[in-house]
């Protein structure tokens, strides 16, 4: 960060949440120039502030203001390297921090606002680590997974986590849609108060994926709602262009915008701009402009038919989910449920392949936001993220700041590692590793490829047939599938695994799951096959 302005709007955006922190200790993972460091040093005035820095030469001319300052030290080595952090998480370095007591591993852990952990994951240029696309993506994933396991800083209680990295970084952890919402990002709904994105680039110019823009209208608008209660003011400039829209837009604008058909997408801006030329007569039919504004208006029509079509098959299923909730203890009512449903998987089987999943995709977004709370932690966010320019950072790239609160975790969940007696939090990574990786398939398919006769777990879970708890008793393809799973239904799924009396041991079951390819191809071709219409 090279713009000062910028982290006076973000510090000021967050002082409500912030004030519980001042007179903290704060480690600080690459501060580089140190402008934010610097910043957040002077709102929170911590009792220590410890900078690691390994280019400490470099940077220590930019860091020199700072570090004249009470309290403050610079460790030249890397935070993101474990053997080097554990020296700075000692006595010698944060005297007033206790851990947790170790042969008490399943007691929750408290919050521990007395420490916070701050860090600039933005590398430039990226860099691939195995399997992971930036070494960022890496780091944050293991910060994670500290937060079960009560390791590095988390070893002092739940400790709060403010971090920069790439948008594109954050993604896994933070998702805007159902088709990205993977591994991490669930088990940082399971472990996390909340994962907020503070401030970063407009998300309508950096989202790859879109949702039924009606779902992100409605979500602006509720945390708008929140924000105006609690008094949080967008710092001037700094809005998104979705919250500057909503913000402009009247109750009977909203009304009729969320009544509309479902759109994932706004026209394109081309088709727009032609379409004025045309009406203003300055576009005649026979020219290139002309065959190509006829050419966009076909495709948009096209896509237009489509989100009707999924619209109505959406209808139908809250149709049935409705008589489902309504009815009673009766036979003939759950019958009549039951055939429902079985007429609309045959619909829904009938579509070609891909409307098939365009109506699938449109159904789960849906369902992980119209919950209470929402399923992702975006859709739970209280604030609505500043706009950040690449012009405030060098080199001028997009970067985002990210706000992590970790939560206690279901015991189930932090029962983990050699000395644990059930290894249940080990087994809730296998079994969600594996059957996330096949997110959009019907549970019962996905568990019977996961261990056999692994779909009668499934008995022994209610909330995940009941649609008062965000369930769905319909089978086939309209039954909840892994990407829709909440943290209650995964909980159940968890229990009743470590009660299942056929369940493997858990080296046996690691060895299973090295052996054999658990994975369903991704590439669905049941029911008709037929080519989409191509992009204009």
């Amino acid at each position: 960060m090279t713009d000062e302005a910028l982290a006076d709007d973000i510090l000021n955006y967050m002082k409500p949440s912030l004030l519980c922190h001042q007179g903290c200790d704060i480690i600080d993972i690459y501060p580089s120039a140190g402008v934010w460091s610097r910043k957040l040093n002077d709102f929170l005035k911590p009792r220590s502030h410890i900078l690691m820095e390994p280019e400490e030469v470099t940077y220590k001319p930019f860091l020199q203001p700072l570090l004249d300052r009470p309290g403050t030290v610079i460790v030249p080595k890397s935070g993101i390297i474990w053997a080097e952090l554990e020296e700075v998480l000692s006595p010698a370095y944060l005297p007033h921090q206790k851990e947790r007591d170790p042969t008490k591993p399943l007691d929750p852990p408290e919050r521990n606002d007395t420490l916070l952990v701050t860090a600039n994951l933005a590398f430039f240029p990226k860099k691939k680590f195995r399997t992971f696309d930036s070494l960022a993506q890496l780091v944050l994933y293991q910060f994670m997974n500290t937060l079960r396991a009560s390791s590095l800083f988390q070893k002092y209680g739940m400790v709060r986590m403010l971090i920069w990295a790439a948008p594109d970084d954050i993604i896994p952890l933070l998702p805007r849609t159902v088709q990205e919402r993977r591994r991490v990002a669930m088990e940082g709904e399971i472990s996390t108060e909340w994962i907020m994105e503070i401030a970063g680039p407009d998300g309508l110019e950096a989202a790859v994926y879109h949702r039924d823009r009606r779902i992100d209208v409605q979500g602006t608008r509720d945390v708008l709602d929140k924000m105006r209660k609690q008094g949080v003011v967008i710092p001037p400039g700094r809005e998104t262009r979705l919250a500057s829209e909503v913000l402009a837009m009247g109750e009977d604008q909203v009304k009729e915008l969320l009544g509309e058909d479902p759109r994932v997408s706004e026209p394109p801006a081309e088709l727009v701009k032609l379409q004025k030329k045309f009406d203003r007569g300055k576009v005649d039919k026979l020219s290139d402009e002309g065959v190509r504004l006829k050419r966009l208006q076909t495709y948009e029509l096209w896509k237009t038919r489509r989100s009707i079509q999924v619209h109505e098959l959406l209808n139908k299923r809250e149709a049935i989910l409705k008589l489902h909730r309504e009815m009673k203890d009766e036979a003939a009512s759950d019958e009549e449920v039951q055939q429902m449903g079985r007429e609309l998987n045959k619909a829904v089987l009938g579509l070609n392949r891909y409307l098939r999943q365009e109506y699938i995709l449109a159904r789960d977004n849906l369902h992980v936001f119209h919950q209470d709370p929402p399923v992702m932690s975006w859709d739970r966010r209280t604030v609505e993220p500043l706009v950040a320019k690449p012009q405030e950072f060098y080199p001028n790239v997009a970067c985002s700041l990210i706000d992590i609160q970790p939560k206690a975790a279901h015991p189930l969940f932090r029962d983990m590692g050699p000395q644990s007696k059930t290894r249940s939090g080990d087994y809730f990574e296998l079994i969600l590793k594996n059957i996330i990786s096949s997110s959009s398939y019907p549970l019962p398919r996905v568990f019977q490829m996961l261990h056999h006769g692994a779909p009668e777990l499934l008995e022994n879970c209610p909330s995940v047939r009941d649609p008062l708890q965000n369930g769905s008793p319909l089978d086939g393809t309209e039954g909840l599938n892994p990407r829709t799973l909440n943290e209650k239904q995964l909980i159940e799924i968890l229990d009743a695994w470590m009660r299942w009396p056929f369940g493997p041991d858990y080296h046996e079951f690691v060895g299973r799951m090295l052996e054999e390819n658990t994975e369903i191809p991704e590439d669905d071709t049941i029911g008709k096959s037929v080519r989409a219409m191509p992009e204009p």
